[in-house]
């Protein structure tokens, strides 16, 4: 690789990482963060499964539990930046392979940014959740497979490569089905291939699955529930309760998908890739090894009800890939082309762009707010002398107040929003409270403080917000109400 290649790729991967890192400091909370903030802190004191309920494979919380030590008191903002990097490292990654396959720096740059410009990616992109490393990692993966396919290399290449798509997986169950979708091209392609490399990308990944078995291993049924069961069970749960069962309908899913698709140049990459695949028929093994990806990452983005725009993130790293490569036939350079791309980007940065103007206009910063409150809440429950856990639906905004989460509310309103999912014996064994178990759980285990404001929006199911039984049961026991400084969120102190 020469040395503009590198310099090239390292000003992307720096630029890149400016903007995202712009985009998360006004970013509104999203409520998905809280249970990935929490399964971090809480790593200071336990594991996922066996100490409190974490509903994803566990690579992340394994993975950043030093920021729990390193970033005390400054983890929420820690966790968005270094999704940011680690989306950032994804986009340089992704330009330097397309180099690496003969491509032109104009055309891996555009490919890039068509990438950048997505809606999915730039959601993942900027919030606390667990989007983004696994892009990392399974861009990582997939990049090294294609530089170690039909070549002379080592078995050690496609180890290597297989560690880190399995890792992927490890770090969000969707990248489960690309990886297996590899795994299968390429045992149908063993000749080319070859045998020892299959099996050397195999050993790989299932190297890269360990955190799951021995998670497993240590809290099987907690970890059964957090992987498979509560992602077939509860949204659906959730959306019948609110009286939204066409949420989970086909029509409704397909319509969300190809919103989603069109927030950006994905759905542009699919179609782009669709007629070229019908006009030339043959594919490079390359090739078809993305278009076996791509496959995939649209199963994955398709199983999951409701369909959100993060679902689409396993599918944009082969999607993107095979878009660069398809970039230097001169077929692809015409202006009216080159017109609907730009289009798409457009329409791809637009509901960011929209999400954070009023942030950047007033020069609010939601994720610096939140900081600000919960560094007051320790300061209040400190002064107060009183002792206990801290208990919230919005573990992101107490975090970082130096009192230890209740680890019954590690899934922040996931699983406290819950009815019939779980039996009472499985409450307890998962380290789960719901609204039926709540006002019994606090009171034989009281807590320090309890912070509501934020889900306290009136639904079917909770008419008068999720937060009602946590509010009632404080007011019940005297607890003593106070506004935090941003006015969003009130905290509740125990009398002593």
């Amino acid at each position: 690789m020469t040395k503009a290649v590198r310099a090239h790729t390292l000003s992307i991967f720096l630029l890149v990482l400016a903007v995202l890192l712009g985009i998360a400091a006004f970013r509104p909370i999203d409520h998905d963060e809280g249970q990935y903030v929490a399964a971090v802190a809480l790593m200071r004191s336990g594991l996922p499964y066996r100490d409190f309920a974490y509903l994803q494979t566990p690579l992340q919380p394994l993975i950043f539990a030093p920021l729990a030590w390193l970033c005390e008191g400054w983890l929420f903002l820690a966790l968005r930046a270094v999704n940011a990097l680690c989306a950032a490292g994804a986009a340089a990654l992704l330009f330097r392979a397309l180099c690496r396959e003969g491509g032109s720096s104009r055309n891996a740059g555009i490919a890039t940014i068509a990438l950048v410009t997505c809606h999915a990616f730039l959601f993942a992109a900027t919030v606390a959740r667990n989007d983004a490393l696994p892009l990392l990692l399974h861009m990582a993966g997939l990049a090294l497979l294609l530089g170690a396919l039909g070549q002379a290399r080592r078995p050690l290449s496609y180890m290597l490569a297989g560690l880190l798509l399995g890792a992927a997986a490890s770090a969000k169950i969707s990248y489960g089905l690309p990886a297996a979708a590899i795994g299968l091209f390429t045992l149908l392609n063993m000749r080319r291939v070859g045998p020892m490399n299959v099996l050397a990308l195999a050993a790989g990944g299932m190297a890269g699955g360990l955190p799951i078995l021995i998670l497993w291993g240590i809290a099987p049924d907690a970890a059964w529930f957090g992987i498979i069961d509560y992602s077939l069970k509860a949204p659906l749960e959730w959306q019948m309760l609110n009286q939204r069962a066409y949420m989970v309908e086909t029509p409704l899913s397909a319509v969300r998908l190809l919103r989603f698709l069109a927030q950006g140049p994905a759905l542009f990459a699919l179609i782009m890739i669709g007629m070229a695949r019908l006009r030339h028929g043959k594919s490079s093994m390359a090739e078809g090894l993305l278009n076996f990806v791509i496959l995939a990452g649209l199963v994955a983005a398709w199983l999951p009800r409701p369909i959100y725009a993060q679902y689409l993130v396993p599918l944009l790293p082969a999607l993107f890939l095979r878009f660069g490569l398809m970039l230097d036939d001169l077929r692809w350079s015409r202006p009216a082309i080159t017109a609907i791309l730009i289009l798409c980007m457009g329409a791809g940065v637009a509901e960011t762009a929209i999400r954070i103007a009023p942030n950047v206009a007033s020069a609010d910063s939601p994720i610096l707010s939140a900081t600000m409150d919960a560094h007051a809440i320790g300061r209040i429950v400190r002064a107060a002398g009183v002792t206990g856990p801290i208990v919230s639906l919005t573990p992101e905004r107490v975090a970082d107040s130096g009192i230890r989460l209740d680890p019954r509310f590690a899934a922040g309103p996931f699983l406290f929003r819950t009815r019939n999912l779980l039996t009472p014996a499985q409450r307890a064994a998962f380290h789960v409270l719901n609204g039926d178990s709540v006002a019994e759980g606090l009171t034989r285990y009281p807590p320090a403080a309890i912070v509501t404001g934020q889900e306290s929006a009136p639904s079917p199911a909770s008419p008068q917000g999720l937060e009602s039984p946590l509010i009632a049961w404080a007011k019940a026991q005297g607890y003593s109400a106070t506004t935090l400084p941003s006015g969003a969120v009130t905290l509740y102190l125990q009398r002593e």
